[in-house]
């Protein structure tokens, strides 16, 4: 089956982020200024600015990472963008960053850590709970190796997430932080679900549009 073009937000955001890793690998002092102003540093390291709440996304050094949060999503983000639309879907990628960047500024504050915030990991595990709550029994293959439903597969990334965190913090590394965001974009949109549920938005039509519909 031919790939299909995503729909214009998620195109946008993989065409962003592709282009700045290349650029970045291409030329490394524009790597080194993008990783300066884009992506996020604790509040009180002299290195942190506004934007970078919702410019980290954009940021990746590690072409794996980058790999693998491209696939997750070109195929989550574009699913996502039909059945919700141009501004819920924003709403939601917003709500996942902000998440993300708040639990990183809180525990850089309680805790401490040289490492900034990059990368679109808090959005792809936002995704990820998406797919979780909408489509809990659809079936995947996990990792191409073990059929599962999209509700056991979220259990299953949280708690590699949950032991890869774990053992930063055993080897005192600071990276259990970095990994901790992405477990608040999670959160983040979790919390963003909820609210679309109690707290429909108003339209001036009298019925929503169906792919609202699918949300409550």
């Amino acid at each position: 089956m031919p790939l299909q073009l995503p729909p214009p937000v998620t195109r946008a955001l993989l065409i962003a982020c592709t282009v700045l890793l290349f650029l970045g690998a291409a030329i490394r002092p524009l790597q080194a200024l993008e990783f300066q102003w884009l992506a996020l540093y604790p509040a009180l390291s002299g290195g942190f600015w506004p934007w970078q709440i919702v410019a980290y996304p954009f940021v990746h050094v590690d072409g794996l990472a980058w790999f693998f949060n491209m696939l997750m999503l070109y195929f989550f983000g574009s699913r996502l963008e039909d059945l919700w639309g141009l501004r819920r879907y924003i709403q939601f990628l917003l709500a996942c960053v902000a998440a993300g960047a708040a639990a990183y500024l809180l525990l850089t504050l309680l805790f401490g850590t040289p490492f900034p915030l990059l990368g679109m990991g808090s959005v792809t595990f936002g995704m990820l709970v998406a797919f979780g709550i909408l489509f809990p029994h659809q079936r995947i293959m996990l990792y191409f190796v073990a059929e599962v439903t999209m509700r056991t597969a979220v259990w299953v990334f949280i708690g590699i997430e949950v032991i890869m965190m774990l053992g930063s913090v055993f080897n005192g590394s600071g990276a259990w932080v970095t990994a901790f965001a992405q477990l608040g974009g999670a959160l983040g949109a979790y919390l963003m679900i909820l609210y679309w549920r109690w707290r429909p938005p108003s339209f001036k039509r009298k019925k929503p549009p169906s792919h609202i519909r699918r949300v409550h």
